[in-house]
C-alpha cells in the first residue's frame, strides 16, 4: 500500500474507533457481559504491566485463571488477583494447555519468551479465545503462519505493545501521516545495548516448581541457566532475537505506521560496520549493529546501536522523541498543530482496553496479526542480514528474498517434534 493509498483509508477512521469488522463476528456475545480472561505467563511483564491492567478494568473483564512455568509464579499471580477481587476464586495452572481447556475462559493474554508467543496464540485462536499477545514472533514464516489462523478462525488478536496508545508515539505518526514534515525521507532510530547479568551463570538444576522442559518448548534442548532462563532469555536467539527485536519492535512499530507501511515493509537491508553477537557460551543475539533500510517508494531507515530514540525527517521538517515516551520535539512547532487533520489514528486508553472492546464489540483491534507480523518480519530481516553480513533483497508482496536461499532458509526454525505446526496446526499449511 503506497502511502497516498494509506492516508485516503486512514483518513475514513475516527479517532478513538477502529472500524474494521471481523469477517465472523462475535455476535454480541459479550456485549453486555464480563469477558473472562486466563493469564498465561506471569513473569515481570505478565504481572507488572498487563495482569494489573486488566485488573483496573473490572467493569469490563475478570481475570479467573493464570499460568507459568514456575508454579510460585502463578501462586503468586493468584494471590494477587485474590486479592483484587476479594475471593478466592482464581485458577492457577503450570501447563497453559489445561488453561486452554478451561471452557470458562473467552479471552487469554500471553506473557510469554518469544518462542512461545505463536505456537500458544494458534493453540488458544484454534480453541475458541480471543489473544492479547506480547511482540514480536520469533521467524518470518511463522508470523504469516499465524495471520493466517487468526484470519480463518476469526477470534479478535491485538498485539500487547503500548506505543500505538502512547500519545507521544501516535501524535508523531499523526504529524507525519498528515503532512506535517512534507514527504517523508529518513527515519533514525536508536536501540539501548543491554547489560548482561553477573550472576546466576552456571548450569544448575532447575528449581524444583519449575516445568524447565515446558519453558523450552518448541526450542532446543539447552542446559538450565538461571540468567538465561527469565528476563534475559531475550539475547538467546532460540528464545528471541536480541535488542533488535526488543527495542526494535517499539519504534519499528511507529515507523511502519507514520511511513504507511502498516501493511508492507522495506524491500532491501544492508548491515553496517562491524557487527558485534555476544559470545560468551550463554547468550549469541547481535549486541552491536548498525543497519540501513530501503522501502519501494525510497523511504530510507537506520536502526543503529545507542541510546533509545526515534526521528523523523521529511522534506521540509522533522520531528523527534529522544528517550523512551519523552516529549516530541520538531523542527517547528507549528507541526505540532492538529486541530484539523485529514488523518485521525484510532487509539483507545492502552491496548488492554482496546482489545476488551473489540470482543465486545465483534471488530478487529487496532494493531492487529497482519501489522504486527509486519514490524516483526522487518526485524527478523535484520537479523537475518547480520547473520549473513550481506545486503538482503525482500520481496514484501511474496514474502521471499530475492536469489538468496541461504536467507530464506532462516525465515524459520527447526521445532522440537512434539511442538512442531505439524502436530499443533496440522489443517494449515507451514
Amino acid at each position: 500500500m503506497d502511502r497516498r493509498t494509506f492516508l485516503r483509508n486512514a483518513g475514513i477512521a475516527a479517532a478513538g474507533a477502529s472500524i474494521i469488522p471481523l469477517h465472523s463476528g462475535c455476535n454480541g456475545k459479550h456485549m453486555n457481559e464480563l469477558i473472562t480472561i486466563g493469564m498465561i505467563g506471569v513473569g515481570s511483564q505478565g504481572v507488572e504491566r498487563n495482569l494489573r491492567h486488566y485488573l483496573k478494568y473490572p467493569e469490563l473483564c475478570r481475570v479467573v485463571a493464570v499460568c507459568d512455568v514456575s508454579m510460585s509464579r502463578a501462586t503468586s499471580a493468584k494471590n494477587l488477583t485474590d486479592n483484587s477481587y476479594k475471593t478466592n476464586d482464581c485458577k492457577a495452572y503450570q501447563d497453559f494447555r489445561e488453561l486452554l481447556e478451561d471452557k470458562s475462559i473467552d479471552a487469554v493474554q500471553i506473557s510469554t519468551p518469544d518462542h512461545w508467543h505463536v505456537p500458544i496464540t494458534i493453540m488458544a485462536a484454534l480453541k475458541g479465545k480471543h489473544v492479547c499477545c506480547e511482540k514480536p514472533t520469533l521467524t518470518i514464516d511463522e508470523g504469516r503462519l499465524l495471520c493466517d489462523v487468526i484470519h480463518k478462525t476469526g477470534v479478535a488478536y491485538q498485539v500487547s505493545v503500548e506505543d500505538r496508545f502512547e500519545p507521544v508515539y501516535h501524535q508523531m505518526a499523526e504529524v507525519a501521516l498528515n503532512g506535517r514534515l512534507g514527504k517523508l525521507k529518513h527515519i533514525e532510530i536508536s536501540v539501548p545495548t543491554p547489560e548482561l547479568p553477573k550472576e546466576g551463570l552456571e548450569v544448575t538444576a532447575p528449581p524444583k516448581d519449575l516445568d524447565f522442559d515446558l519453558f523450552l518448548g518448541p526450542a532446543p534442548e539447552i542446559p538450565y541457566i538461571f540468567a538465561r532462563t527469565f528476563y534475559n532469555f531475550r539475547w538467546y536467539d532460540a528464545f528471541s532475537g536480541g535488542v533488535l527485536t526488543d527495542w526494535g519492535a517499539h519504534f519499528c512499530d511507529t515507523a511502519q505506521l507514520a511511513s504507511g507501511n502498516d501493511l508492507s515493509g522495506p524491500t532491501e537491508v544492508t548491515p553496517f560496520g562491524e557487527t558485534r553477537f555476544y559470545n560468551d557460551g550463554i547468550f549469541n543475539t547481535a549486541c552491536q549493529f548498525d543497519l540501513r533500510y530501503k522501502y519501494a517508494n525510497n523511504l530510507t531507515m537506520r536502526i543503529k546501536s545507542g541510546n533509545a530514540s526515534i526521528r523523523l525527517e521529511g522534506e521540509e521538517e522533522w520531528v523527534e522523541s529522544m528517550g523512551w515516551t519523552t516529549k516530541l520535539t520538531g523542527s517547528n512547532e507549528k507541526i505540532f498543530d492538529l486541530t484539523t487533520k485529514k488523518v485521525a489514528l484510532p487509539t483507545a486508553n492502552d491496548e488492554f482496553v482496546d482489545f476488551l472492546q473489540s470482543i465486545k464489540e465483534g471488530r478487529k483491534a487496532i494493531y492487529t496479526a497482519e501489522t504486527g507480523h509486519r514490524t516483526s518480519s522487518l526485524l527478523h530481516l535484520g537479523n537475518i542480514a547480520l547473520k549473513l553480513n550481506k545486503k538482503l533483497e525482500w520481496d514484501t508482496s511474496n514474502e521471499k528474498f530475492i536469489n538468496n536461499p541461504d536467507a530464506d532458509k532462516l525465515k524459520r526454525r527447526t521445532m522440537r517434534e512434539k511442538w512442531s505446526y505439524s502436530k499443533i496446526c496440522p489443517d494449515y499449511n507451514y
